[in-house]
């Protein structure tokens, strides 16, 4: 059996793929067959999406009423076309051409004019021809004037609505401090941007695909979710995202030359800014960390990871899954100390963190003692320095009173 391809021929594809892949038989087999499923599956893909394109068009309101219109208009032509050959005393002198004319000069007023020859039919076709010209006419402005308010009113509403609620969203983003702003969607975002809303921390959206924020909104109800459209490597996009306040920026952008220049913008827009970026190739790292990012994550790499734990540890998987994810069970959180908190100095034991808020010290990071390292299972006797992270356990609720006590000029 012959498989055709439009373009080229099988023989000529595997010649191809001879050249890159080593001439693995096996392997350009496989790649051969996979393009040829993956072209026949496009195909397919498309005649389902053709009924689906003429339906969404037809359901639209304005193509409603213009096909409302036209049907007027094909109804006065047949009419006219049909009172001029049974009742003209010369029928045939004319024509469809003729009776469409008499139907466009009667929607743009012009008048009969010249074709008065074409009206002046015997009796009774001058009477028949009198109230069908009436009932067309009727019908035909009020198709218009239906058409034309329709039209009116969807660019007025839709501009309108619009404009409103952009304005309304960046009123809120303007009143917003100490908030995060993520930079791209897809399908690493969609996950981002859930989680900030379990967690309650106020979450900025950038992103100029109107199909994906629209996608995104879906799990945001009552309009929680703030978006700011537009190209996120633009100062100007960024300033409208409240970046010069924001805590933090998640650069989700599809490839790393886009995240290493966002990296690069929101640095230099905001030099306190804590900044994670998305990257794809390991080697991009490097530079994205010269560029300004504090953080460079591989969902390729974090994926194969959870693989292998789900396969050797699974409940300690599950374990931590519950208590990270669903926001009604316990969580993993760490909270800076700053100096005018009241444990600033203080030993572990006397802080007082279980008896204000019933929460367990897990670790603790200095930055005068360990640096980049933890201290794990911290002792009674652990002094808590200024500027030390707290890895604690404990649920939403727990973990923001706490950063109040640790944080207090923040409040």
């Amino acid at each position: 059996m012959e498989i055709q391809d439009k373009s080229k021929t099988g023989m000529e594809l595997i010649h191809e793929e001879k050249s890159t892949e080593g001439g693995n038989p096996a392997k350009l087999g496989y790649r051969y067959i996979t393009k040829i499923s993956q072209k026949k599956g496009s195909s397919e893909e498309k005649g389902r999406q053709i009924p689906n394109l003429f339906l969404s068009i037809y359901q639209h309101r304005v193509t409603r009423a213009l096909i409302f219109v036209l049907l007027v208009m094909l109804f006065g032509t047949i009419g006219f076309y049909i009172l001029i050959k049974i009742y003209s005393p010369t029928p045939e002198s004319y024509g469809f051409l003729d009776a469409f004319y008499l139907v466009v000069i009667s929607i743009t007023t012009v008048g009969y004019g010249d074709n008065l020859e074409i009206l002046s039919l015997p009796r009774p076709g001058r009477t028949v021809g009198a109230v069908f010209t009436i009932v067309f006419l009727l019908a035909e402005y009020s198709s218009m004037i239906w058409a034309s308010s329709t039209v009116v009113a969807y660019v007025v509403e839709g501009s309108l609505s619009g404009v409103l609620l952009k304005r309304r969203i960046q009123r809120r983003i303007n009143m917003l401090n100490g908030h995060y702003i993520l930079c791209g969607i897809g399908r690493t975002g969609v996950a981002v941007a859930e989680e900030f809303r379990k967690t309650g921390n106020s979450l900025v959206v950038v992103e100029m695909k109107k199909e994906m924020i629209d996608a995104l909104k879906g799990n945001f109800p009552n309009d929680e979710l703030l978006v700011v459209e537009g190209d996120a490597t633009e100062e100007e996009i960024l300033r409208n995202a409240g970046i010069m306040r924001a805590k933090g920026i998640i650069c989700n952008l599809a490839n790393d030359r886009d995240n290493l220049f966002l990296t690069l913008t929101a640095r230099a827009m905001n030099s306190q800014l804590r900044i994670v970026s998305r990257g794809v190739e390991h080697k991009s790292k490097e530079k994205m960390i010269r560029a300004g990012a504090d953080s460079v994550v591989y969902p390729s790499t974090i994926g194969a990871l959870r693989m292998v734990s789900e396969m050797i540890r699974p409940t300690v998987v599950s374990f931590l899954d519950k208590m990270l994810r669903d926001v009604r069970q316990e969580r993993v959180s760490e909270v800076t100390l700053s100096e005018k908190s009241k444990y600033a100095g203080k030993k572990l034991r006397d802080s007082g963190i279980y008896t204000d808020t019933g929460m367990l010290v897990l670790a603790i990071s200095s930055p005068k003692k360990y640096k980049d390292d933890f201290i794990y299972n911290p002792s009674a006797d652990e002094i808590l320095d200024p500027g030390s992270v707290l890895v604690v356990i404990g649920d939403v609720a727990q973990i923001n009173k706490l950063r109040k006590f640790a944080n207090p000029e923040s409040i």
